[in-house]
């Protein structure tokens, strides 16, 4: 099937395979996904369902699994048969990754203020000596997921950031290379709630001001269904339902839904 122009995102037919001692064994079995500018998916199903994995397909990171059969369209191209050298153009700045755990999108020896500077620089193609212009835009980054005195945090390591400012400069350093899909890995899982909110409001302002097609994957429904537009319902590595946030929690027709729903309530 050829992608629609209405899509930023349209995964067809995704069949992935995954390296065991019995053998290959098939963890995603034929999805389908379409995503459009601006919305927010809501990805959601219990751990080891295969949404972790799903995310990096989408980036092409899904070695040692094998993609067996299906289509992944960003901005109408086709990135199944691109090869990693390719992906490098495409990642990042189509398509980006914010991690569940933010200290491992962090380097532990360099400021937090160098590790934006790379970001921006990978961005703009800007050489190193063209770092002072950037301060600024960092500035700007940091004040639009709420964290002041930029010049005074740029100056810290990550260590001395706390948790919920590590997941908002990770949710900044992404944001800055401007990609038009972004995939949210669990990024709230480990946040206690008021830091969770801050987090989430801090999504919502970035994907406003940048129009970015977002999708979200949790375990946890009630999240999704206050966050997102769309939900998809994952099980056993299937996609078993999808619909508007309403469909799904006021009219659920799988039963595995039904017992996500009801255990949400």
């Amino acid at each position: 099937m050829a992608p629609s122009d209405r899509h930023i995102l349209q995964v067809q037919g995704l069949t992935v395979d995954y390296p065991a001692e019995s053998g290959w064994i098939k963890i995603l079995k034929d999805i389908h996904v379409t995503l459009k500018r601006g919305e927010i998916l809501g990805l959601v199903g219990e751990s080891g369902c295969g949404k972790s994995l799903f995310a990096r397909c989408l980036l092409r990171l899904e070695s040692p699994a094998v993609i067996r059969k299906g289509s992944i369209f960003l901005d109408g191209q086709e990135i199944t048969t691109k090869t990693q050298k390719e992906m490098l153009a495409v990642r990042g700045r189509k398509i980006a990754l914010a991690l569940q755990n933010p200290e491992n999108a962090m380097d532990p020896v360099f400021s937090m203020g160098y590790q934006f500077i790379e970001v921006l620089r990978c961005r703009t193609g800007s050489t190193r000596g063209e770092r002072k212009t950037f301060g600024e835009r960092i500035a700007s980054l940091l004040e639009a997921v709420g964290i002041s005195s930029a010049s005074r945090r740029c100056r810290q390591y990550p260590h001395e950031w706390s948790r919920g400012m590590l997941q908002r400069g990770q949710l900044a350093m992404t944001f800055s290379m401007h990609p038009e899909v972004m995939i949210l890995d669990e990024i709230t899982s480990a946040l206690d709630p008021t830091v969770c909110l801050q987090v989430l409001d801090a999504v919502h302002r970035l994907k406003e001001k940048q129009n970015i097609a977002i999708i979200m994957i949790s375990h946890d429904l009630d999240l999704a269904a206050h966050t997102c537009d769309r939900m998809a319902v994952m099980k056993e590595g299937r996609i078993v339902e999808t619909g508007t946030v309403e469909s799904v929690f006021q009219r659920p027709t799988h039963p595995y839904t039904r017992r996500l729903v009801s255990d949400a309530g």
